[in-house]
């Protein structure tokens, strides 16, 4: 069964790391507020280069 909570500890950094189509991104949505979420792709800009 998935697991819909996961303890964090209120200062804490979480990296999701994993191949293409891996389910990150859905997995970050689903349990964390879109005002806890950085994601590198939106970081990089419209070039697609860091």
């Amino acid at each position: 069964m998935p697991q819909d909570t996961l303890k964090v500890p209120e200062l804490a950094l979480v990296l999701l790391i994993g191949s293409t189509g891996a389910g990150k991104s859905t997995f970050a949505r689903r349990l964390f507020q879109p005002t806890e979420i950085v994601s590198s792709a939106t970081r990089r800009g419209p070039s697609g280069r860091g």
